[in-house]
């Protein structure tokens, strides 16, 4: 007997099961679903297929997933909903296997969905792109094709329906000029906010209004961030391996992580690194200075999601992630994020916001985002702030007087001080050597320029909490 789970729905589930349904009636094959990271897409598409099963109107359940972590928690929660084994194996009701894997078993699935009638779920389908010959689509082709064997129902599934490189997904309609997606049914972030469904998000990027950039004999000065990058003498990527900024960022991200401890003990942050050798250095800069624990997990790693399910249930404080936490990993204690990753889309932005929106035991839990405010980035937060309810919006600029306080480099005797300038550059990856703070992040020059950041002139932009 298996363990009973709570399984009532939210109330835009049961509307959007009710919407599929009827569509399905009328002979639609494929529905679409767009629904904001964290509101319960997989929740949702097993009680649709446990209302299909039930009507005999399929016989068998094929879910893909875009990773082996989105994967275990599909077939975890299709388990508990239908109450029955979701392994593939004989008697099951169903089987959930990644994009990746259809290559592997093409044969074997052509043949169920040839001779049963089988729904297929198709998990975060932006992955799967439509129309482009090339090996990146894969996924895509491999999908189309499966689905051409038979006749089966699809129910496609996103938080973020676009692709970065704006082809078309696999499966979906498109109509008018420009071109938009028809979708069946959209539950966004707003709307999951509103209903305290998902948490609230801060989105706090970390501004310097005093910078100075100095190329051979010439200083440049800038009153922002985005300012210097536009004029480039300023690249992003360099800045996130300038010390101060970088410590700054950090505390700043400690600091939030304390102050919602104080309410909820259990929370944990969560790290976006842009390179293996930087979440190292960051995890052991965690350690030492803010005397708080840190796991490193990426794509390297054999154990990398043994290591992330490990972290779900501890009590760890900080998980520093590269490309391995951005998408479907469910780990709801964490509701700070710290964003450091070289990657600056729309699509990847909001993924990895996903990851602190779900709600653990409380709808009202904060989460904070924290980032530099590098023009895209800037961009894409107005944007995720158009979507939050409209009497929620409210837009504030803080000085931030003592942010360096707290921070290890100030301690630091060797460290720049106000206003000197600090050699700002590019890392190498080949170091697989420990660093004990993060002013050895600043090493081997590739690219060097010489940049000074007023300590006590860093801003905060507050976008709609």
């Amino acid at each position: 007997m298996m363990k009973r789970h709570n399984l009532s729905l939210r109330t835009w589930q049961k509307n959007c099961v009710s919407k599929a349904l009827k569509v399905y009636q009328t002979g639609q094959q494929n529905f679409m679903c767009v629904a904001a990271p964290g509101a319960g897409k997989t929740r949702f598409s097993a009680s649709l297929a446990k209302n299909l099963l039930h009507t005999e109107y399929i016989d068998f359940i094929l879910c893909f997933a875009p990773s082996v972590s989105v994967q275990t928690s599909i077939q975890e929660t299709f388990s508990i909903v239908l109450n029955d084994r979701f392994d593939g194996r004989l008697g099951a009701k169903g089987l959930v296997i990644t994009y990746q894997g259809i290559q592997y078993a093409y044969q074997e699935l052509a043949h169920v969905i040839k001779n049963y009638r089988v729904l297929i779920i198709s998990d975060e389908i932006h992955h799967c792109a439509s129309g482009v010959s090339s090996t990146s689509n894969q996924w895509g082709q491999l999908l189309v094709s499966l689905i051409s064997e038979g006749s089966p129902l699809t129910l496609t599934l996103s938080g973020t329906p676009w692709r970065s490189d704006s082809t078309k997904i696999a499966l979906q309609s498109y109509s008018g000029e420009p071109q938009e997606l028809h979708t069946d049914f959209v539950y966004g972030l707003g709307d999951a906010v509103r209903d305290k469904v998902c948490r609230r998000p801060s989105l706090i990027l970390l501004d310097n209004s005093s910078i100075g950039v100095q190329e051979n004999s010439e200083t440049y000065k800038f009153s922002s961030i985005r300012q210097a990058i536009e004029a480039e003498k300023l690249k992003y990527s360099e800045l996130l391996t300038h010390q101060e900024s970088l410590s700054q960022l950090m505390t700043y991200a400690h600091d939030e992580l304390v102050r919602i401890r104080e309410k909820y003990p259990n929370a944990a942050g969560l790290v976006v690194a842009s390179s293996i050798e930087q979440a190292r250095r960051i995890s052991l800069f965690i350690i030492s200075n803010f005397n708080e624990s840190a796991i490193v997990v990426s794509y390297d790693q054999i154990d990398a999601h043994e290591n992330i399910r490990d972290f779900q249930g501890s009590e760890s404080d900080w998980i520093v992630s590269i490309g391995m936490v951005s998408e479907g990993t469910d780990i709801p204690r964490l509701q700070v994020c710290a964003y450091l990753s070289n990657v600056r889309t729309e699509l990847y932005f909001r993924q990895v916001l996903g990851r602190i929106l779900r709600i653990n035991k409380n709808p009202e839990e904060p989460c904070s985002m924290i980032a530099f405010a590098e023009p895209k980035l800037i961009e894409y937060s107005e944007r995720i702030n158009q979507d939050l309810p409209e009497d929620s919006m409210r837009i504030k600029v803080i000085e931030e007087q003592a942010l360096m306080k707290k921070t290890a480099l100030n301690q630091d005797t060797q460290g720049p001080e106000k206003n000197d300038f600090a050699i700002m550059k590019t890392i190498q990856s080949s170091h697989s050597h420990s660093f004990d703070r993060l002013h050895d992040i600043a090493s081997e020059a590739s690219y060097s320029v010489k940049m000074a950041f007023c300590k006590d002139s860093y801003r905060t932009t507050i976008l709609s909490l």
